[in-house]
């Protein structure tokens, strides 16, 4: 019998974008399969975010999508560019483990708040090797969570190592992670209040956390720019050798029991135009795939 491409793994066409097609190739080595619709939707991303000049702004971004777990595991984009350093391993590793009942292409991937999330190969420490530090860098999610769903989106948190204290996590909840009831992106600290950013109010959709100096920064939902008391007290630089873990659906110290479809961690986007370039192309792709929500 004929393999159906619509639904199994389509063949590479030359119209789809190069990383589209380099992507697909890791998802097949990945044992994941992904149908055409996601594929044309993942090339008309790639397009979007060259064609804004963003894409060296990419430490990593996984787009949560294709027909099963193996898939979505696999990020689109592992360093500032295809032919460049590649940071991580080219599929997130899965803690728990998450399982296929936790992931649909058509809702994303379900955290359980206790023992689940994905580890995404990333460390602390690869950040500063990649040229961000506390204070120029950016971490983003998608959430199609609830209002009173709790827990750290995307982070990593070291509480008892070498770099005691020290952190980068974004809650794109409405619920307590870190004290502050509301979304927070906070770099250089595990404690609100020191290095952090308190957005207002809270909505699902694309959540997108930056700081551009130590005490300056943006926070945005769906491209909307929600940023609210930045605070600069205290902080702790990054260092190459810290090898604290990288955790979607969590921060490697808690786990997150939110709905999610997208993370990304890199360089600041610093510009009104280059951040909504990034939420339009995001929005778009999630709204190719049905699971846009505002």
């Amino acid at each position: 019998m004929a393999m159906n491409n619509k639904t199994l793994r389509p063949r590479k066409k030359a119209g789809f974008h190069a990383e589209a097609l380099l992507w697909q190739t890791a998802v097949i080595a990945n044992g994941g399969t992904v149908s055409s619709g996601t594929m044309q939707a993942v090339s008309n991303f790639c397009t979007s975010i060259v064609t804004a000049g963003i894409r060296s702004k990419f430490l990593r971004l996984n787009l949560v999508c294709g027909n099963n777990l193996a898939a979505a595991r696999v990020p689109l984009y592992r360093g500032a560019s295809a032919a460049g350093t590649q940071y991580g391993s080219a599929a997130d590793t899965n803690i728990g483990p998450l399982t296929a009942n936790d992931y649909s292409e058509a809702t994303g991937l379900q955290g359980n708040g206790t023992t689940k999330a994905l580890d995404c190969t990333i460390k602390l420490g690869t950040f500063k090797t990649f040229g961000c530090d506390y204070d120029s860098v950016h971490l983003s999610v998608y959430n199609r969570s609830l209002s009173g769903v709790f827990g750290t989106s995307f982070g990593a948190y070291d509480l008892n190592g070498v770099y005691f204290g020290n952190g980068l996590a974004i809650n794109s909840s409405d619920q307590s992670s870190y004290t502050v009831t509301a979304p927070e992106f906070l770099s250089g600290t595990t404690t609100s209040g020191d290095h952090d950013i308190v957005a207002s109010p809270f909505a699902r959709g694309f959540h997108l956390g930056e700081f551009t100096a130590a005490a300056a920064g943006f926070y945005g939902i769906n491209g909307t720019n929600v940023t609210g008391t930045i605070t600069n007290s205290f902080s702790s630089a990054f260092d190459a050798a810290d090898a604290t873990p990288l955790y979607f659906l969590g921060d490697f110290t808690a786990y997150s029991s939110q709905l999610l479809s997208a993370y990304s961690c890199g360089l600041p986007m610093t510009t009104t135009a280059n951040r909504l370039a990034f939420a339009t192309a995001m929005t778009a792709f999630q709204t190719a795939l049905g699971r846009n929500v505002t």
